[in-house]
């Protein structure tokens, strides 16, 4: 059973620290249109709501904690997890880029019509 808790645990804080690392990304881009003064309010809902789930997989992940080590070498599963944690930030952040290129407000000006001169 403790094989168990470990996998979910270490699937649960990889997917916790990338949705982090998208929320953080999301939130950047939504302080960069707030400041140029043409931000939307979907930026601020999907980061917020990644923000929740994020929160809700690290708290998957602290209950898939065993209460006591039962060995005393538990060390490496602390240091696979921190490094869970790394990669996930990291791989979360495409996610976040790609989320905020899609989010973000058209900038494009179009031309008007070329007419003929009279």
């Amino acid at each position: 059973m403790s094989t168990l808790r470990r996998t979910v645990g270490g699937a649960a804080v990889l997917l916790a620290a990338t949705t982090l690392g998208a929320t953080l990304v999301l939130l950047a881009g939504f302080v960069y249109q707030l400041a140029a003064g043409d931000a939307t309010g979907a930026l601020a809902a999907w980061a917020g709501g990644l923000l929740v789930l994020a929160v809700a997989f690290f708290l998957l992940f602290g209950a898939m904690l065993p209460d006591e080590p039962t060995t005393p070498s538990e060390g490496w599963v602390d240091v696979l997890a921190f490094c869970f944690v790394l990669l996930g930030l990291f791989v979360g952040a495409p996610f976040g880029i790609a989320g905020y290129e899609a989010l973000r407000p058209e900038t494009t000006a179009v031309a008007p019509p070329l007419t003929e001169p009279r």
